[in-house]
């Protein structure tokens, strides 16, 4: 055998150990996440319901089902994610445990959907970041811990990405939780980071290989919305190139396919008075009222869904007030809450 060969096999064996290895010791995850706060019967997929509603619950994506003809040909085309897949008795073993992951991630069992999905490896890694995303963005109310979760999976998408390129959920929520916890963190910090150069260009690799992911299209509206609502029109398009034109363009894309996910609708009201402030407060209240009226059919939309009436609710006052209270909406949460006026 050779040598380069054995070396790189012995590479990924001891990668996949320590993939399993850091899934159940790792504290960033490892401690107790809240549970979902509401009735999960309705989003039960057991058995042959997970197939049944695949693609309406992937909706924004087109996310291909993990069966075992789709597993085989993945792992087939990449011997060395094949290698860092823990073993595993047989393929349709191997695509029930995935599936099974899913089924919690839909459910709202969030922590035990990551577990699953880590112990899987690199393969898992699609709804892993999905859940452990969602659930720093929906349920947990500590900073640090919120902070620490999506760190968590910007760095194992670090070590993986090599393998994961087929795998947009994967992709996606690694760029979701670095672009979130840029929201979160001083512009200073980011910089140093290198986070702006990392998001753009894998939203602009994204953009290119599924031109018309919604979640991937929405990203890009958001990017441009977030750095304004940060920096300001002025530094923003200084520093990053932030265009208003850029968001709408966008937004108008994603939506306009009618998919009906609240999240978009949502962030999309979100951006809009980002760039807008008080002159987008009508259309984002259309937008929200959108996303607070679509009946959600998983845990995590149903989430979004509560967060949709809350903001809309907070809204409808601001706009009962003729806009007093629009600053401290749009900026809270950001480390320059404190210094920018509308």
């Amino acid at each position: 055998m050779d040598v380069t060969f054995r070396f790189s096999l012995l590479t990924l064996m001891l990668f996949s150990f320590l993939s399993q290895a850091n899934a159940e010791n790792n504290p960033k995850t490892n401690f107790e996440w809240q549970s979902f706060p509401y009735e999960q019967q309705g989003f039960d997929y057991s058995g042959d319901k997970l197939q049944e509603y695949w693609f309406l619950l992937n909706r924004s994506t087109d996310y291909p089902f993990p069966d075992s003809s789709y597993l085989t040909s993945v792992l087939d085309a990449n011997p060395e994610l094949k290698l860092a897949t823990p073993e595993f008795e047989s393929i349709d073993q191997l695509a029930e445990n995935l599936q099974n992951a899913w089924r919690e991630f839909f459910r709202g069992n969030f922590q035990q959907a990551a577990k699953q999905g880590y112990a899987l490896g690199p393969l898992g890694h699609g709804v892993a970041f999905y859940s452990q995303a969602t659930y720093g963005l929906r349920l947990e109310d500590d900073k640090d811990k919120r902070h620490a979760l999506w760190e968590d999976i910007i760095d194992r998408h670090e070590q993986t990405k090599h393998l994961t390129g087929h795998d947009i959920m994967a992709r996606y929520f690694a760029f979701y939780s670095m672009a979130r916890l840029s929201e979160e963190i001083s512009a200073p910090v980011v910089l140093t980071r290198g986070y702006m150069d990392t998001l753009s260009e894998e939203l602009n690799a994204m953009i290119k290989a599924e031109p018309f992911n919604v979640f991937v299209l929405a990203a890009k509206g958001s990017m441009d919305a977030g750095i304004v609502r940060k920096m300001g029109h002025f530094m923003g398009r200084m520093a990053y190139g932030a265009d208003d034109e850029v968001v709408e363009s966008y937004y108008k894309a994603a939506l306009g396919q009618n998919r009906r996910i609240t999240n978009v609708h949502l962030e999309a009201a979100q951006s809009l008075l980002y760039i807008h402030k008080r002159k987008g407060l009508d259309r984002a209240l259309e937008q929200m009222r959108i996303a607070a009226e679509i009946e959600p059919i998983s845990a995590m939309e149903k989430l979004d869904s509560f967060h949709a009436k809350k903001l809309l609710k907070e809204l409808e006052e601001i706009k009962a007030k003729n806009g007093v209270g629009l600053r401290d909406y749009i900026k809270r949460g950001t480390e320059s809450g404190k210094t920018y006026y509308l």
